[in-house]
């Protein structure tokens, strides 16, 4: 008889590849239909599983809703959070690294963006999870760097409140990435490098405007 310890090894990695692969699937249903709509059989049916199987990995929808936000947003999370929170750098390259961060992590997969607007849309059915999550220690620290960076004079914004700039940088790519195609069909795409390149750099520009940030010429990226 094989050993216990042995068993679990070995099906630990199927039962973590079956739980990425429904995470996958309910990333594009809840992206594309919002929560209310997305239905546990159709993510079932696609992965050619049973409802039952799928309760065995995710007890309900609020359940596979929140573990699929938290995947989907940790990888940008935890970069930000160290781009942020790198000081080594002034205020100033902390921004800026973080707002390539943003358009890069967004534009390389577009889920990102319509699960925003989805959760956004859901309005008061939507569920509970957060996109930044770790207790909001994104949003946090780049509140602190916005104060930091007007008292030591990196900064001079335009508006008191940090938020008007969130806002502004968020909304742009997030509406850029998932909506803008829609808008203009065959006339314009997006996500080709060049336009992708063109919409960092007006996002760069928008940004120092608003923040104060004195600069000759615009940074190219590397």
């Amino acid at each position: 008889m094989k050993h216990a310890s042995t068993r679990t090894r070995r099906t630990a990695p199927k039962a973590e590849r079956t739980k990425a692969s429904i995470l996958s699937v309910a990333e594009n249903y809840f992206s594309k239909l919002g929560f209310a709509a997305t239905r546990l059989e159709d993510i079932a049916d696609e992965l050619g599983m049973t409802r039952a199987a799928l309760f065995y990995h995710f007890k309900d929808k609020q359940m596979l809703y929140d573990a699929m936000v938290a995947e989907a947003f940790s990888a940008l999370n935890e970069r930000l959070e160290a781009i942020l929170g790198s000081e080594s750098k002034t205020v100033v390259e902390r921004l800026e690294l973080a707002i390539d961060a943003w358009v890069d992590s967004v534009v390389s997969r577009p889920n990102l963006a319509r699960l925003i607007l989805r959760f956004v849309a859901d309005g008061t059915d939507q569920p509970t999870q957060k996109v930044f999550v770790s207790d909001q220690l994104v949003p946090a620290k780049y509140f602190q760097l916005f104060h930091e960076g007007r008292e030591s004079g990196e900064l001079n914004p335009l508006h008191d409140d940090p938020i008007h700039v969130a806002s502004t940088i968020l909304g742009t790519t997030v509406f850029y990435v998932a909506a803008l195609s829609a808008l203009l069909p065959n006339q314009f795409e997006p996500l080709e490098p060049e336009q992708v390149e063109v919409h960092r750099q007006e996002t760069l520009y928008s940004a120092r405007r608003l923040l104060g940030i004195q600069t000759k010429t615009r940074r190219k990226r590397k």
